[in-house]
Order: C-alpha cells, then sequence, then structure tokens
C-alpha cells in the first residue's frame, strides 16, 4: 500500500494487472493522490494525543492500539470506522508529527479507497471518511505486531503456534496466510519461512 516505493512482494502483484478485492493487500494505485495531510499540532489533554513513551503499536483485526514498551494496550484503541482525521492525527503524532504520505486507488473491488503511508512502512487505508484497514509492509518494525507478537520477520512456525487454525496457501502473490481478521504474505511455506506483510480490513489485490 505505497504511492511510490513498492516491496519486492507488492511490485509482483501490481504487475499482475487483475484487480481484484479479497482479504489480501496491495500497494495503492497510481490514481490521483488526495489533498496533503497536515499535521497539526496535538494539545495536551487532546483525546487524540498519544500516550507518552508509546513505541509500539498493537494490531488487531478490527483496528490497532498502541502498545507499551513491556507489552500489552494502553487502553486506547483506535477501531475500523473511527473518522479519518482522528486516526491520521493520532498516528502522525505518534510519528512526530511526520504528515503521512496520501495516495488512492479507485479500482479497489470494494469501492475508491483512500491511503496513508509512514516511512515506518505502516499504511492506513480509508472508506468514506472512515478509518478501513491497515497494512505493515516488509520494512515495519517488530514492536508493530499482533497481540501473539506476530510480526513482520516472524516465521511460519511462529505464526502456526500462535493460530494453530491458520490457513497457508500459495497464489498468484505468492504464499500467503490468513487467521481470522490478520493476514499475511510469507517468504516461503517451510517452517522457517518468514512473514513479510501483515493486513486487516480493507484492501485491494492485483492477481
Amino acid at each position: 500500500m505505497k504511492p511510490s516505493a513498492l516491496t519486492p512482494a507488492l511490485a509482483l502483484a501490481a504487475a499482475l494487472g487483475l484487480v481484484a478485492c479479497s482479504p489480501a493487500a496491495e500497494t495503492p494505485g497510481q490514481t490521483p493522490a488526495d489533498p496533503p495531510v497536515v499535521a497539526r499540532p496535538v494539545p495536551a489533554g487532546d483525546p487524540a494525543a498519544p500516550a507518552a513513551g508509546v513505541t509500539a503499536i498493537l494490531l488487531e483485526g478490527d483496528g490497532f492500539m498502541p502498545a507499551n514498551p513491556g507489552g500489552g494496550g494502553t487502553g486506547l484503541k483506535l477501531s475500523f470506522g473511527a473518522p479519518r482525521a482522528t486516526v491520521i492525527a493520532y498516528m502522525t503524532g505518534l510519528h512526530g508529527g511526520t504528515a503521512p504520505h496520501t495516495d488512492s486507488n479507485d479500482e479497489c473491488g470494494a469501492g475508491p479507497v483512500q491511503f496513508a503511508r509512514w516511512d515506518d512502512d505502516l499504511t492506513l487505508a480509508f472508506q468514506d471518511g472512515k478509518f478501513a484497514g491497515w497494512w505493515a509492509g516488509e520494512q515495519a518494525p517488530a514492536g508493530f505486531s499482533t497481540v501473539q507478537d506476530i510480526h513482520v520477520g516472524s516465521t511460519l512456525a511462529e505464526v502456526r503456534a500462535a493460530w494453530p487454525d491458520v490457513s497457508v496457501m500459495n497464489d498468484s502473490i505468492g504464499p500467503e496466510f490468513a487467521s481470522a481478521d490478520i493476514f499475511g504474505t510469507l517468504s516461503g511455506t517451510t517452517a522457517s519461512a518468514r512473514v513479510t506483510a501483515l493486513w486487516a480490513g480493507v484492501s485491494c489485490v492485483f492477481r
């Protein structure tokens, strides 16, 4: 889900050229970008202000929450359906005031989708002004993880241990897995294969 720099797995997906809607996700299309998002200062006490000391994010099937350095959530959760402005303001604050790169894709099976991406390879998806999905790409830090501590770089063995009912498949964009509402791509299908991306919610895939 990136406006310009595609990861290898996503570049392969984009090259396939057939648009579909599925649990998988892909880099935003090269459609005209949204108007630039201007980061606003977040006053003290603002409910959208990140909690002090937040250095990681707990990724969930219906949104995310900032995580304490020692593990566990901080109590504030931004779920799918939250207003776009609130989510972007919060995440911009978490990124030290750095506004995201924005992009959009009007050809997703789910309808037009807008994207906001930061340089740490976190992309958020929005529809109709609402938070609709997230994507942790190949360069995302290990601190962007699920409650089960699955993150980009985890092994397939760790994924299977965290989600015993996980489904693993090998399709046109390569190996993927699905567990409940969280999905990902893999470097292979052996136990030592690594997670190369994670996502949940509304997404586009080129197959």
